[in-house]
């Protein structure tokens, strides 16, 4: 008998310390689907915007965002070479609110959803003289006169990042003409790898479209959601920036609307390599940059390493309770 109970206490003591290694969740918050992605950008610069390289992390449910981004200065316009900054930036749709966490205080603030400034702070604008002014109202000025789109498809396939992948070459050519029918040539090239809609990733890209569109009818933004878009924002507001002193606000917005001649392409973009060409007499443009020589104006690259759906915790999108809110 004893021999049987020493046995059953043996078996408990072992059975306890057996579920002693299993390690224990410190969050007790719930765990839902939420779409992930993370991007990398590296931005060779140009003026007004200087050289970066980022990666970015953006969870995303039906009615919340949280997105973190890792930004370091490179290239050889970069202000802080080597230097590094992490922010994150919540959105609540259900509370109608947006969070900024500063990880390196760890502080965060809050504001309304639709007051809150942008992640990305902008410079304000720089104030110019009533000469300035004239000088620029006076000044050569450029206008569209053709534009070009191929998307052509090259056969090529390989896997990036675990997807399965083809290439597409994009050119896209627009004709400006002077005051004095000078002519300069934009030429946006892009070396684009997309891969197929599987089943795992519809599921994820339908979330993000639907925090989309319930976050552009909150904010009263009417976009189409459900199209694929090729050219990435901070390639538009370069081109748009580039070509102001040039190019009306009229004819640069035209001038951009024709990037959604580039959604031909089938497919999620996964890696694009875009380089920018602006070659031609037109507003003697070519004189300013005799020092770019054959060289692009830019270069652009966007690879995403991750999208898929992960089982995360609600704590994901609220402040850590060890963040103070800031004043």
């Amino acid at each position: 008998m004893f021999r049987s109970t020493a046995s059953r206490v043996a078996i408990a003591l072992v059975l306890a310390g057996c579920s002693g290694l299993a390690q224990k969740d410190p969050d007790p918050t719930p765990v839902n689907p939420t779409a992930v992605t993370e991007t990398h950008l590296v931005n060779e610069g140009i003026k007004g915007f200087p050289a970066f390289e980022s990666t970015t992390r953006t969870y995303t449910r039906a009615n919340m965002q949280r997105s973190e981004s890792t930004v370091t200065g490179a290239g050889t316009f970069a202000r802080f070479p080597g230097g590094a900054s992490t922010d994150a930036r919540i959105e609540r749709l259900d509370r109608k609110l947006a969070w900024t966490l500063e990880a390196k205080n760890k502080r965060y603030s809050e504001c309304p959803l639709k007051g809150c400034p942008a992640s990305i702070a902008r410079k304000p604008p720089e104030k110019k003289s009533a000469e300035d002014d004239k000088a620029r109202n006076a000044a050569c000025r450029l206008k569209i006169s053709n534009t070009t789109v191929k998307v052509e498809p090259t056969g090529q396939k390989r896997s990036i990042n675990g997807f399965d992948t083809e290439q597409y070459d994009v050119k896209w050519l627009v004709t400006f003409r002077d005051n004095v029918s000078r002519n300069s040539t934009s030429a946006l090239s892009i070396d684009l790898w997309t891969t197929p809609a599987t089943p795992a990733l519809k599921d994820v890209t339908a979330l993000e479209k639907t925090y989309a569109r319930a976050h552009d009818k909150i904010l009263g933004i009417d976009t189409d959601t459900d199209k694929t878009v090729v050219l990435p924002p901070e390639v538009g507001r370069m081109l748009n920036s580039h070509l102001s002193q040039y190019v009306s606000p009229t004819d640069r917005s035209n001038f951009l609307a024709g990037a959604k001649k580039l959604d031909k392409v089938k497919g999620q973009p996964i890696l694009m390599n875009v380089t920018w060409r602006f070659t031609g007499e037109a507003c003697s443009m070519d004189e300013a940059m005799k020092d770019i020589g054959d060289k692009p104006l830019f270069m652009f690259m966007s690879e995403v390493k991750s999208h898929k759906m992960e089982p995360l915790h609600d704590s994901l999108f609220a402040p850590l309770k060890d963040y103070k809110r800031a004043k």
